[in-house]
């Protein structure tokens, strides 16, 4: 967006809006994303899973800087074999429609998501049972040693919800969530905003704000303008290539912080021509990285130099894919696609993921892979790729942008649910990768807690499958959000997460 176009809208926003929307205890966070569920065991985005925390926490959570920590669990041990883990629960809580939190709440939580039946059921893959030894304690028994386990039961998929609210609505659950979190669920408008109003018997003491609201404004100058108007109180993601035009404004706070978001365009390896690891290569070549972060970005975030980011546990740098248009011609004359051919692509209608989707479309032009974009909401984007079947021939070849963040703090989480032949749709495998030697190596991974043993096998796992390019790389984010300075206590996560528990207006 030029900074003609920029002035117009945020002049028009302002001199339209009225009085500032929300009272002092009254919080609208803006945020270019729609809620596809307030369900967190059937939740795959990451918006919707912070949503959904400020109303239902876990046995374990994250701090603000993503080390695991105890929640409705107050401590908790396991066996020298990693096949046991045992969890003392916090006594007294109740959930929001009065529901005791209890072991038994926790069993009908845990046996929901090891059905099978939910996006997030492969947190709970490795369980074997769980036991209620007694009404203030819970055995998780495995599977087989699983050295992630921690950090999956800390993981928003595994927030649990009241189980007479699951025996009350089923999985319309996901449009009734009961939880103990320090707000309570109060309205979901499809497509549009949730809102949220304070636990005034929050067992961790008293919330200072009456209300929050989510309101997606997928477009970035509306998204500004209304922070500017005091129709928002705080944004994510602020963007970047406004910052100059409020950079001396004495009302907003500009947050940044590294993160732990990769973005990459997933690429469709199931059929041909996509199916041909020369082609992929060719791809990367022909991306040229930082004018994506440049343009697209605002220069807020880094190149890609691995699967998973940096600031992942077991991260191993790699080296960058270089701008080289005539490698990237040369492989694809080899592999027998000089002319080239066309694809989908696809992309939500955010601003950023939109801006780079079509210049992805641009460049890729030079090689002669074009074809038309596709973009939408949040939510009938995920809905798209999840209907994608590894069995439809009729899947046709598509390169869409995505990302992600290992909410588990752990190298298994940026790896496994992405590129293990397991994980095919309706989870997050969109492009159908599959390769036994990687799928070895997650599984090495995974069956040690040793840190000296997984490390390695993550090493090897970036190690084999930076060069199969199962996508196209592009970056990793830094995060920028804004907000009024006279709200404290929102902040984002490295995963693109939030926390809006210590939220409060000042004076």
């Amino acid at each position: 967006m030029n900074v003609k176009k920029t002035t117009l809208i945020l002049l028009s926003f302002l001199l339209l809006s009225g009085p500032a929307f929300a009272a002092s205890k009254d919080i609208i966070y803006g945020s270019e994303s729609t809620a596809k569920s307030l369900d967190p065991h059937d939740t795959s985005d990451t918006y919707s899973g912070a949503i959904e925390k400020t109303m239902l926490q876990g046995l374990m959570g994250f701090d603000k800087d993503l080390k695991v920590i105890p929640l409705l669990a107050e401590s908790y041990t396991f066996n020298d074999a990693a096949t046991e883990f045992t969890f003392k629960l916090r006594k007294g809580i109740k959930f929001h429609d009065g529901t005791p939190f209890n072991a038994e709440a926790v069993r009908v939580n845990i046996e929901r998501l090891m059905s099978g039946k939910y996006k997030r059921s492969s947190l709970m893959k490795p369980v074997k049972e769980l036991v209620v030894v007694d009404d203030a304690t819970v055995k998780f028994v495995l599977k087989e040693p699983f050295g992630a386990f921690i950090n999956a039961v800390a993981h928003p998929g595994s927030l649990l919800m009241s189980p007479a609210a699951i025996q009350k609505y089923g999985d319309d659950v996901s449009k009734n969530p009961v939880g103990t979190g320090p707000f309570i669920f109060v309205e979901w408008v499809s497509g549009d905003y949730v809102k949220v109003r304070k636990n005034s018997e929050y067992w961790k003491g008293p919330v200072k704000v009456d209300s929050i609201t989510f309101r997606p404004i997928p477009e970035s100058g509306s998204r500004l303008a209304m922070l500017r108007a005091g129709q928002a109180q705080y944004i994510y993601p602020m963007p970047p290539e406004l910052l100059k035009v409020v950079e001396n404004d004495k009302n907003i706070d500009i947050i940044k912080r590294p993160s732990i978001i990769e973005r990459y365009m997933v690429l469709n390896t199931l059929y041909k021509p996509l199916s041909d690891q020369r082609v992929r290569q060719a791809i990367n070549y022909a991306l040229d990285k930082q004018a994506i972060i440049r343009i697209a970005f605002g220069g807020a975030a880094v190149e890609a130099d691995s699967i998973i980011p940096p600031d992942l546990q077991y991260y191993k740098k790699q080296s960058v894919w270089p701008h080289d248009l005539a490698k990237a011609k040369a492989l694809m004359k080899e592999a027998g696609y000089e002319k080239g051919f066309n694809v989908v692509f696809l992309t939500p209608n955010a601003s950023n993921r939109l801006r780079a989707t079509e210049m992805v479309q641009q460049q890729l032009k030079e090689i002669n892979i074009t074809g038309e974009l596709q973009s939408m909401d949040m939510a009938s984007y995920f809905n798209k790729l999840e209907s994608h079947r590894a069995d439809d021939p009729n899947v046709p070849p598509f390169i869409a942008f995505m990302g992600w963040s290992a909410s588990t703090g752990d190298a298994d989480w940026g790896i496994r649910p992405l590129l293990a032949t397991a994980s095919f749709p309706p989870l997050t495998n969109y492009g159908f990768f599959s390769d036994k030697e990687l799928d070895d190596l997650i599984q090495a991974g995974l069956a040690s807690a040793d840190p000296k043993i997984r490390q390695e096998a993550y090493a090897k796992a970036q190690d084999t499958v930076w060069e199969k390019a199962p996508w196209g790389y592009l970056l990793v984010e830094t995060l920028v959000a804004a907000k009024n300075k006279k709200l404290k206590g929102i902040y984002p996560l490295g995963d693109g997460n939030f926390s809006v528990e210590d939220a409060e207006m000042t004076d």
